[in-house]
């Protein structure tokens, strides 16, 4: 039986009609646009449909009647060609000749076939008489007898004149019609049967399907029942459909197998002999027999219906409609192959065959299946190529392995590292066997086995192809696989080089996907190759990556790998890093201890686990710590010697030298081996939990403090004083690095002056500059308990209130140890006071009043004194309370008063400008004060209890929750502290050991009680002096003006009612409403108090005007109430009147003066107005007062 994707139409051609309507069926062929719908499927549609057209005849051997329908081949369509040109022809013999062909070749089938009869009419026969009124045609009569329904015309007619060779002109349409209506006829009937032989197939294989639980099921009959309907399917170009029929027979067939019900192969079959093509088996019609009378072999059942897919498979290649569905199907080709493949070897080795047999088979059929597809890549290049080439490497893997099997026969190995396909079958052959195999070898295999060189090669280069398929396919788990393959066999051809390529990245790669065995074997491989090539570095670094993934590794393995480390480390070139982690465990306590032998160390406690049973030397342990935030210090702690960690757990002491006060976390810890560095980097990897740890200093510590100096002058350069305290640090020497941490801050830093305090009392202190890049200031020997100051001047280029300034000190004490400190501190260069003056100039005395108050709400202050102190030129009167302590407050300032005068002294004189006074302000702030006072407090309390030394851990934090009521504070001189929360100590209190923490929280419980303020003797060290210039104010002209009161002879009464004594004051007066009053205006002129009397007058008299300003509704004025006068030492006296026309006490009118000419605008002048404020007392003129009382 041959297979093929078309159907078979047969004719019976009795009466030699063919040869005239040959070329017009054939050039009808294939059927064209079918379409078949079976509900419940979707519609189907057939482009192109291939046809078998054959001739038969009466005499053909009939299917037996009883035969299984699936075995059947009949025509879909069958056709009979009639031709007669006379009716008495057709009744006495061509009728007859129908009859029996329909019964013959049509009714007897089983198969459904559809028929048609085509009746060809010559020229000049009767075949139909449409103009009679009763037909009596050939045609008409063939119809008449053989149509069995009217709604289906079995019956067509052909005239000579619709054939090929007869048409010409206006016929050609007519013949066209004819022969497309006799061609739809034909699809309808291919259809039609194709139907009708679908549902019978279906419903008996459901018969059988339903039976398949009872015992003695013949699985044969279903699988032939079956396959006819997957046959149906493909005869009509529905290749997917039958696939699916295929499909589900293979399922069927293994869920038997599983099952193990399965009893009628008589053997497993697979002969040494078996040369046949795999993919041609479906070609062979005797197998359907033999599948049915059960007289076929396992192996040869599964090499047909594998070989019925593929058929399918490759035809659908073949017809498919783009390049990406070709891809496809030889994809699903390929994979379909690998596990037929792999099954059926299993299979035939699981049954005892020779498995190098086996190998042999199975690279034959990888041989056949690529030659099949090796075309295919050029048709889809770019499109669907990675399900193709995933297939592809699937199958060329079978082959390798094949090789590989038969290449074992020979001693020849490919080395593993854990990832091959476990084989639990023994190979063992006996010499038969042996010798069979070399007998059926693959030619192409003899070619490869020749010799060990040549398999290796093409070992290779099918690996090599596999993984550029791979590639192709983003398989890069498989690609990684090979390339370890790879490696490996170039590692064992002891091509060490190209081997360490291969597995640069594969170890790890593996570890990362939990593969530790396979990871652990690569690495050693890796590392071998490496110390073949020397290459120390990178081999101690894959060594180390073993120690890291250990668990697949033996206790003797890994002491191994550990001294070969040690070994190595010694004799490396070159630095090499790695992770800590992958050797010891670590743990850094979060406390920072201080030194007990009274120097400035700082210790740290580390706990390592040693998890191996290797005594290991580490050459130095190292932890450096890091700000988390601000300027980012960082402060190093380190072994003082080698450390020796035995297994197991161990505890090492760290010291630090560097002082940087801060809070901390940890940035690396380093063990160092020689040139090997092992590094645990805390901000490398987040999943490390850092801690917060505190460096603090004691207070024996070598400290340093900036300040402003206590004593300023506002005109001289701008300071900061840099106190340096040595503690108990007895100093050989040392330098001092002062920078700028504000932004356009510049020190003068040679500028700098020194004194050194001591117990012995101040001297100078000599320091010596290095102007380098960075200034420095180095010293000399200074005892313990001593303090440098630094005056060092600075420019600051941008308002601020506050500097920072970082102040690193290193020096060397004279027991040889070196030590550094380093800070950033902050001084407020702002001032917390104001001074605000107000003068008031009369002819003999300057009359001044200083306000001092505090700048803002948050900074009272207590000005300890104040006092102007005068010079040659000018004495100054003090006023009351100048020499006392005042508190100012907002918006309440001290105000001190005092009366300057003039020292008559016409040398002094000549001089010119005046030197200034100064104004000396003694000052603290209420805040400096209670800190202060918190801090002898803080001090007393733990010395008290021996815990003095975290007296700067909890001063500092004491500070910055100091929350005083500063008003209550400078009216009553007590610190009040509020209720203590230990809340807000408990981050501080952490950085404590515990022996110490709990007596520390009591001592600051004890604290926060109300405490009295420090007496002035304790405050007064750290009293700043303010000195301010103050320049004697100037005023080219002052002025004395007085209404004088002049006496007339209409005297006033005065209050005692007796009559007043003559004067010029208005004092003790009484005037009444419209009294004329006579007052004189006294105007005196004086330049006294002119910088220069002589430039003055250098341009001439100078003219100035007054006016009598009086309230128009209380004063009339009578008199020159306005005029000019010349400026001069005399005084100028005017009369006037002036008139009250309002009672009570009014102010005097007011004088005025000012420049009458423009050009004497600019000289500055003051007046003194004697009778400023000055009021006199006014009556209604009345005699009788009349009070009337109610009753």
């Amino acid at each position: 039986m041959t297979v093929s994707s078309a159907v078979s139409i047969t004719y019976y051609d009795p009466f030699g009609v063919y040869p005239h309507i040959i070329k017009d069926i054939q050039s009808r062929l294939p059927l064209r646009n079918l379409h078949w719908h079976d509900p419940p499927r979707p519609l189907r549609s057939i482009a192109l449909l291939s046809v078998n057209l054959h001739e038969e005849s009466l005499n053909d051997d009939a299917a037996l009647q009883h035969q299984i329908p699936g075995l059947l081949d009949t025509p879909y369509m069958k056709l009979i060609l009639v031709k007669c040109e006379d009716n008495d022809t057709y009744r006495a013999s061509v009728r007859k000749i129908i009859r029996e062909w329909f019964s013959t070749k049509v009714a007897s089938k089983r198969d459904s076939t559809e028929w048609l009869i085509i009746y060809y009419a010559p020229n000049g026969s009767n075949s139909s008489n449409s103009t009679l009124r009763f037909k009596a045609g050939v045609f008409d009569k063939i119809r008449a007898d053989f149509n069995t329904s009217s709604k289906e015309d079995r019956c067509m007619l052909v005239k000579s004149s619709h054939t090929t060779v007869g048409s010409s002109g206006p016929q050609l349409n007519e013949t066209a019609e004819v022969w497309s209506e006799i061609m739809a006829k034909i699809k309808d009937g291919v259809l039609d049967a194709f139907g009708k032989r679908v549902k019978m197939y279906e419903a008996e294989a459901k018969k059988m399907e339903a039976k398949k639980s009872i015992p003695g099921w013949n699985f044969a009959t279903f699988f032939v029942m079956k396959e006819g309907l997957a046959l149906s399917f493909e005869n009509v170009s529905l290749l997917e459909d039958a696939l699916i029929q295929y499909d589900q027979l293979d399922a069927t067939f293994m869920q038997l197998m599983r099952d193990n019900t399965v009893t009628y192969f008589q053997n497993v079959g697979f002969s040494p002999d078996t040369t046949s093509s795999l993919l041609t088996q479906d070609k062979d019609a005797s197998i359907r027999h033999e599948i049915l009378e059960n007289n076929i072999s396992l192996f040869d059942f599964r090499c047909y219906l594998f070989s019925r897919q593929a058929s399918l498979l490759l035809m659908l290649m073949s017809s498919a409609s783009s390049p990406s569905m070709a891809a496809a199907r030889i994809a699903n080709f390929l994979l379909r192959t690998r596990n037929f493949t792999l099954e059926t070897s299993r299979m035939l080795i699981y049954y005892g065959k020779n498995p190098y047999l086996v190998a042999n088979w199975v690279y034959g059929v990888v041989q056949e299946v690529l030659d099949a597809t090796e075309v295919q890549p050029q048709v889809i290049q770019g499109v669907r190529t990675r399900e193709f080439a995933e297939g592809r490497a699937e199958v060329l893997l079978l082959a390798r392995s094949a090789i590989e099997r038969l290449a074992s026969r020979k001693g020849w190995h490919i080395g593993k590292v854990g990832f091959q396909d476990v084989d639990l079958i023994t190979e063992t052959v006996t010499p038969e066997e042996d010798e069979e195999l070399a007998r059926y070898l693959n030619p192409k295999l003899k070619e490869i086995l020749l010799d060990e060189t040549s398999f290796m090669t093409t070992y290779m280069d099918i690996t090599d192809a596999v993984r550029s398929y791979y590639e192709s396919a983003d398989r890069t788990r498989s690609v990684d696989k090979l390339r370890a393959q790879m490696a490996i066999i170039k590692y064992q051809e002891q091509k060490y080089e190209e081997a360490v390529k291969l597995l640069a990245s594969l170890p790890q790669l593996y570890s990362s996907q939990g593969w530790e065995l396979i990871s652990t074997n690569l690495f050693l491989i890796y590392a071998h190759c490496l110390y073949k090539l020397n290459r120390k570095e990178e081999y101690v670094k894959i060594y180390l990556q073993i120690l890291t993934n250990s668990g697949n590794s033996s206790i003797q393995q890994l002491s191994e790998i550990c001294e070969k480390i040690k070994a190595v480390c010694r004799d490396m070139e070159f630095e090499t890093t790695f992770s800590l982690s992958s050797l010891f465990t670590t743990s850094v306590s979060p406390q920072i201890f201080v030194s007990t032998s009274r120097d400035d160390s700082f210790y740290i406690t580390m706990e390592i686990y040693n998890r191996f049973d290797v005594e290991w030397t580490i050459h130095t342990v190292s932890v450096r710590l890091i700000e988390p935030a601000g300027m980012k210090h960082t402060v190093l702690f380190r072994s003082t010697d080698e450390v020796i960690l035995p297994p197991g757990r161990s505890t090492i002491t760290l010291r630090s030298a560097h002082d940087i006060p801060g809070i901390y976390e940890i940035d690396n810890i380093e063990f160092r081996m020689g040139s090997l560095l092992l590094v645990k980097d805390y901000f490398g990897d987040r999943r490390l939990e850092n801690q917060r740890m505190r460096l603090y200093q004691q207070p024996g510590n070598l400290d340093v403090s900036l300040s402003t100096p206590s004593r300023m002058r506002l005109d001289d350069p701008k300071k900061v004083l840099i106190a340096i305290h040595t503690g108990w640090n007895d100093i050989e020497s040392g330098k001092v690095i002062a920078r700028s941490a504000s932004s356009g801050l510049r020190l003068l830093v040679s500028e700098t002056e020194a004194s050194l305090k001591q117990d012995t009392g101040t001297t100078k202190f000599e320091v010596m500059y290095t102007a380098e890049a960075t200034p420095v200031l180095e010293f000399d020997a200074v005892n313990p308990e001593s303090t440098a100051y630094l005056t060092v001047p600075y420019v600051i280029e941008t308002e601020t209130k506050e500097l920072y300034i970082r102040v690193n000190i290193e020096f060397k004490t004279k027991s040889q140890e070196f030590y550094s400190l380093s800070v950033t501190r902050h001084v407020s260069i702002g001032l917390p006071l104001a001074v605000n003056v107000q003068d008031i100039f009369k002819a003999s005395s300057l009359f001044s009043k200083f306000s001092v108050s505090c700048i803002g709400p948050s900074t009272p202050l207590r000005i300890v004194s104040g006092m102007l102190t005068g010079n040659e030129q000018f004495v100054v009167h003090g006023g009351r309370g100048t020499a006392e302590s005042y508190v100012a407050f907002p918006k309440q300032p001290v105000t001190y008063a005092y009366r300057i005068t003039q020292v008559r002294n016409k040398h002094l004189q000549k001089r010119g400008r005046s030197e200034p006074l100064s104004l000396v302000i003694r000052y603290r702030t209420l805040e400096d004060e209670m800190r202060r006072t918190l801090k002898r407090i803080i001090a007393d309390n733990l010395t008290s209890v021996g815990m003095e030394k975290y007296l700067l851990l909890l001063e500092h934090h004491a500070q910055a929750l100091l929350r005083c009521d500063l008003t209550s504070y400078g009216f009553l001189n007590k610190l009040v502290l509020g209720k203590y929360e230990s809340s807000q100590w408990g981050a501080i209190l952490e950085q404590i050991s515990l022996l110490d923490r709990e007596i520390v929280n009591d001592v600051l419980a004890d604290i926060y009680n109300d405490v009295p303020a420090d007496q002035e003797e304790i405050l007064g060290t750290f009293t700043k002096e303010l000195v301010i210039p103050v320049e004697i104010p100037t005023v080219q002209v002052l002025f004395t003006v007085e209404l004088q009161y002049a006496m007339d002879s209409r005297q006033p009464v005065e209050s005692t009612g007796s009559p007043s004594p003559s004067s010029c004051t208005f004092s003790n007066k009484v005037f009444y409403i419209g009294q004329a009053i006579p007052v004189i205006l006294r105007l005196q002129c004086s330049t006294s108090w002119a910088r220069n009397e002589d430039d003055l007058f250098e341009n001439g008299d100078i003219e100035f005007a007054y006016e009598v300003m009086a309230v128009s509704d209380t004063w009339i004025v009578s008199g020159k109430r306005k005029g000019h006068f010349i400026i001069s030492d005399k005084a100028i006296t005017l009369p006037l009147m002036i008139l009250p026309i309002r009672h009570g006490n009014l102010l005097l009118p007011t004088i005025e003066v000012r420049p009458s000419q423009r050009q004497h605008e600019q000289i500055t002048a003051e007046i003194e107005y004697k009778n400023n404020a000055e009021s006199v007392l006014v009556l209604p003129e009345v005699s009788n007062v009349v009070l009337a009382v109610g009753e």
